[in-house]
């Protein structure tokens, strides 16, 4: 069997590898494919972007992602979304935050979830080495699934930690965990972390691994299982 892996992701960041937060415009995007052929015809392709804006108290931040899956020319995978939030800094520790979120994937059985969510955010350590924040918030959610047809709202808590740590100015970590219990319907809660690795080759490209784990109790359909992980590893260009 023949096989092609093809990964690239290209990154325009202020926030990857220490150093101050800067003002004005900021992106970040991320392309990947995975091909293969021969015995097993297989072809995964995924694109993202992220941009925000900063002012000295304010922060207005969007991001898009996009994900397409084939076998032998048959969509095995889709799932997409779209989402904007807006943070406001009360002090040099805290914030607050208020988001808006539209996304697909009709694998999982969900035709289109809409998601609100509103909270505060608490910024324990920031410097070069070591950044750690917790956000705590509520969410609602509006989620249209498609077999059986079913149109669902639920309620949740926000628990959200995230730490970053530049261990030299080669190698960076990152490792986030968010928690939400639901208000409505209690066995339905989730569990969603990722923890990432990144190695930095030259002035412009870098390396990173990340494992993403996504559980969900009750899945949103029979049959379907209640977690997801996805294994990284990709090229990184900043510029």
């Amino acid at each position: 069997m023949k096989t092609l892996l093809f990964i690239l992701l290209v990154s325009i960041t202020s926030t990857s590898f220490a150093g101050e937060t800067k003002l004005g415009w900021g992106h970040e995007s991320e392309a990947s494919a995975v091909i293969s052929s021969g015995n097993a015809d297989n072809q995964t392709y995924s694109l993202s972007q992220a941009t925000q804006y900063l002012w000295p108290q304010d922060a207005i931040k969007t991001k898009a992602r996009y994900l397409l899956g084939k076998t032998s020319g048959t969509e095995t995978a889709r799932n997409w979304a779209l989402g904007a939030r807006y943070e406001r800094s009360l002090s040099t520790t805290l914030s607050a935050y208020l988001g808006y979120q539209i996304d697909s994937n009709i694998f999982a059985n969900l035709d289109y979830r809409h998601t609100g969510d509103v909270g505060s955010k608490y910024t324990w350590l920031s410097g070069d080495v070591h950044t750690l924040f917790s956000e705590l918030g509520y969410r609602i959610t509006k989620e249209n699934q498609l077999n059986p047809t079913l149109e669902l709202t639920s309620h949740f808590l926000r628990a959200y930690t995230e730490w970053t740590a530049n261990w030299t100015s080669v190698l960076s970590s990152k490792a986030y965990v968010e928690y939400l219990p639901n208000l409505t319907r209690s066995a339905d809660w989730q569990l969603n972390s990722e923890v990432s690795l990144g190695t930095k080759l030259s002035d412009i490209f870098s390396l990173k691994t990340g494992y993403l784990f996504l559980y969900r109790n009750t899945p949103a359909g029979v049959g379907k299982k209640q977690l997801d992980t996805v294994f990284s590893t990709a090229l990184v260009a900043k510029f």
